[in-house]
């Protein structure tokens, strides 16, 4: 979603929000601005999906560039106070060429074996806006096999809008690979969104406001979901990202899912455009931001909890 976002600076309001009482409870700890230095010839920067790599202790990053960042993390408790890159690359294809100009898209990202106390087996699963495609990757940034896609998103010609493909990617124990479309496919509520499985699928309303689309999933300890939303409308309106939790098992057989939402930042001028998503450990996640590539914004990296 590049038209935008260089119109926003920086800085975050944030919105009370009410919330059922089986939503976890948001708690900012604290923040990292990530700089848009230049690391093995890649720069830093439109990071837009994230995923924490528990064996080898590292958080992957993925730009909407076609390429794949490793950074380490030093943590004091629950905040987190820096983040380091050591590792960068062009994302490759199986053949070992660049990701050719127009596919590079990169968007959402979820780690493979990530934390079963083996190190060296980590893969990283893909998403790609413009054309529909998840793309398991090595971690190291070279295409291994293209994932089978739910159905119902493997036609272009389906998304409301050409750069309205996958944005998001989850790995889930139960049901495998989720991902959604950024907004509803064509001839779908634009307010209700879906989250698709190679077997079954989940609708349930978008946040109230105008144009809300998903930019990231991650899957909870406890198998339920968290689904991040990002809404614009163009000027004067305001920014509206949205964090929201989706139990599945509240999920009726035929209708939309209940979503309760967790939290809500708004601004009409200064707002971090929040795109990416992870779980660290226990009550640790982070989100990151697109800096669009340009001065006006940053990439900002924050460490909250859930209770």
């Amino acid at each position: 979603m590049r038209r935008w976002r260089r119109w926003f600076g920086v800085g975050l309001l944030l919105l009370p929000t009410l919330s059922a009482a089986a939503a976890p409870l948001w708690q900012w700890q604290s923040d990292v601005v990530i700089p848009a230095t230049t690391v093995m010839d890649v720069k830093i920067g439109e990071l837009s999906g994230i995923a924490w790599d528990a064996d080898e202790q590292l958080l992957y990053a993925v730009s909407d560039r076609g390429a794949v960042f490793h950074f380490q993390l030093t943590w004091d408790g629950n905040r987190i106070s820096a983040a380091e890159p050591v590792y960068a690359a062009n994302l490759l294809d199986s053949k070992g060429q660049r990701v050719r100009k127009g596919r590079r898209d990169s968007e959402g990202l979820a780690v493979l074996n990530a934390n079963n106390g083996k190190a060296g087996d980590s893969q990283l699963l893909i998403s790609f806006e413009g054309e529909p495609r998840i793309i398991r990757f090595t971690p190291a940034g070279r295409a291994i096999k293209n994932m089978e896609l739910p159905r119902q998103l493997g036609d272009v010609r389906q998304l409301r809008k050409p750069n309205d493909g996958l944005e998001s990617v989850a790995f889930h124990s139960r049901y495998g690979l989720l991902t959604a479309p950024e907004s509803p496919l064509k001839g779908k509520p634009r307010t209700l969104h879906t989250l698709y499985g190679l077997s079954k699928s989940w609708s349930f309303n978008a946040y109230p406001a105008e144009n809300s689309s998903i930019t990231a999933l991650e899957t909870l300890p406890d198998g339920n979901m968290l689904v991040l939303e990002r809404a614009w409308s163009g000027f004067p309106n305001p920014l509206v990202v949205s964090l929201r939790y989706l139990d599945f098992k509240q999920c009726p057989k035929k209708g939309a899912c209940p979503i309760q939402d967790i939290q809500v930042f708004s601004s009409l001028l200064a707002l971090d455009n929040f795109e990416g998503l992870t779980h660290v450990d226990g009550n640790r996640y982070l989100m990151i931001s697109d800096d669009g590539g340009g001065d006006w914004q940053r990439t900002l990296l924050t460490a909250f909890t859930l209770e």
